[in-house]
């Protein structure tokens, strides 16, 4: 039985965006209603819906739709005199408790949708709500919902990759404009995989890129700036090559007027040795040293070479047997990128750049090169996309793996199940 203490707005607004409300509908009046478009949803002041188009008895209305749980929350929120509500045509409710007027006195319209929709969408509805388990609708999932969510994939990989890319514009608008050098402190951020990714964002922000550029080919350079700017260098040591670095580094210090930043910035602690700070920086050099960070040079006609982010992308030598200075382990082996890894310098890295690009430039088949790149690609191995297989909506690639990423944090997290697609599906049942 329908609670109409827990009955809300949201709920309304769903059961009119898609028209789950029986085949014959009539107003308050008792005139026939059909709804060639129930409108625009609007998340904004104002009604609910906008540009809605309605036949009413005989006649064509085009104009706002507005929804209340109760008719008399009109007068309580003010739109008895709010100039921007004369122009609803339709006044949607579920208790009709109150006539409701425009300013001018003439009445407006109302369709009272108490009993008018299945009552196993609002149960369905209040389970969703009231689930605790990882997902509002788990156990729900089939492989009926598969179509769905691949129809929808693509359009949740845009949502994600337009919400991240605004850490980009801030680095775009911090050095001038330039791409080339936004796209260098992108991509040291990302190798910092998130737990030092503001170290690296600031270790390259205090190495400008025309440096980098003059020194590309010589990997040992590209260490000791590196390494130096990282605070890392700072210090005595009895193995010749992090002395080599610390000798190299105080002279391109010296040339190029470079301050480092705190060693104490980086973050070490509950890291596996493999994801150390000292490899990455070693393995960011090599990245250098191939690519030179020029993201111009890395696309070719909205084409993404093989090449960008190289699966063999491997730290020094040195750190073969090594995963801090002067220390060395017993197991020696070269510490490559590992595939996960790589792939997400590749998701994070290239490709979102690639699609910030084009949404910005008005190339939309840049976002489209970026989003095919990421059909590519394997999907990612982490623990939420396997409890997303395991809850029975398994990935195919990448850029659906970024769609249930996007899903699971903007749509189940803060159960918005009238918005989803699969909660629509789920919902309707066999309506």
């Amino acid at each position: 039985m329908i609670k109409q203490q827990v009955m809300n707005e949201s709920f309304l607004a769903y059961i009119w965006k898609y028209r789950h409300l029986g085949h014959e509908t009539r107003t308050v009046s008792g005139e026939l209603l059909t709804i060639v478009h129930p409108g625009d949803q609007n998340s904004d002041s104002g009604p609910d819906f906008f540009n809605a188009k309605l036949r009413i008895g005989e006649t064509t209305w085009a104009g706002n739709v507005e929804l209340h749980v109760k008719a008399s929350d009109w007068f309580r929120h003010g739109h008895h005199t709010d100039p921007a509500y004369d122009h609803v045509i339709l006044h949607v409710v579920y208790d009709d408790d109150h006539p409701v007027c425009h300013r001018n006195g003439e009445p407006v319209q109302t369709l009272v949708i108490k009993h008018r929709f299945p009552p196993g969408i609002y149960d369905r509805y209040l389970q969703m709500m009231q689930n605790q388990q990882w997902i509002p609708c788990m156990n729900q999932l089939g492989p009926d919902i598969d179509p769905c969510f691949s129809l929808w994939a693509p359009a949740l990989a845009v949502e994600r990759f337009t919400c991240k890319t605004k850490g980009i514009r801030q680095l775009l608008n911090s050095c001038g404009n330039d791409w080339e050098e936004a796209f260098f402190l992108h991509m040291a951020g990302c190798f910092g995989f998130k737990i030092n990714s503001l170290p690296f964002e600031l270790l390259a922000k205090s190495l400008p890129l025309r440096i980098i550029r003059k020194h590309h080919h010589e990997l040992s350079h590209l260490e000791a700036m590196l390494f130096g700017q990282a605070g890392m260098l700072d210090k005595s040591f009895s193995d010749p090559y992090p002395a080599g670095l610390s000798r190299e580094y105080r002279y391109l210090r010296d040339k190029y007027n470079l301050s480092p930043v705190p060693e104490s910035l980086w973050k070490f602690l509950r890291l596996r040795p493999s994801n150390f700070p000292t490899l990455r920086i070693s393995q960011f050099a090599c990245f250098l040293s191939r690519t030179g960070a020029g993201f111009f040079d890395l696309i070719d006609g909205g084409s993404i070479h093989d090449s960008v982010v190289p699966d063999d992308i491997v730290a020094s030598g040195y750190w073969d047997n090594h995963y801090v200075f002067d220390k060395p382990v017993g197991a020696s082996h070269e510490k490559k990128i590992g595939s996960l890894c790589g792939k997400l310098l590749k998701i994070n890295g290239l490709a979102m750049f690639l699609f910030f690009y084009g949404l910005e430039k008005g190339q939309p088949y840049r976002c489209e090169t970026a989003l095919n790149y990421l059909e590519e690609l394997g999907a990612e191995e982490n623990v939420q996309i396997s409890r997303w297989k395991k809850a029975g909506l398994p990935a195919e690639n990448a850029m659906q793996t970024q769609a249930l990423l996007h899903l699971k944090q903007f749509y189940c997290d803060r159960k918005r199940c009238l918005d989803c697609r699969i909660g629509d599906r789920l919902l309707a049942g066999d309506e």
